[in-house]
């Protein structure tokens, strides 16, 4: 009987540091994720690119500035719910 205690006893603490990295992975890195992955696809897509996700977000890049082959342009990420805006320098 000692023995199934102390395997409940770990399976618990188990389940509850894997609930502790899922929530701190959604709440400080899930967010910054997002906003690198839609910057990035935004530098791919060029300047001038207005993308609204489905959730609402937004990613606007301004036209681009400088010579062909030099160009660069800022693309910003801007969350549905209102967070801190991303902004990325992207090149050509």
């Amino acid at each position: 009987m000692k023995d199934a205690t102390g395997e409940l006893s770990t399976t618990v603490i188990a389940i509850v540091a894997i609930a502790a990295i899922a929530a701190i992975f959604t709440v400080f890195l899930l967010p910054t994720l997002t906003a690198q992955i839609a910057l990035s696809q935004a530098c791919s897509s060029g300047p001038g690119t207005h993308i609204t996700n489905t959730n609402g977000s937004k990613v606007d890049c301004a036209d681009a500035s400088g010579a062909v082959g030099q160009r660069s342009w800022e693309c910003t990420y801007t969350p549905a719910d209102g967070g801190a805006t991303n902004t990325k320098t992207c090149k050509d």
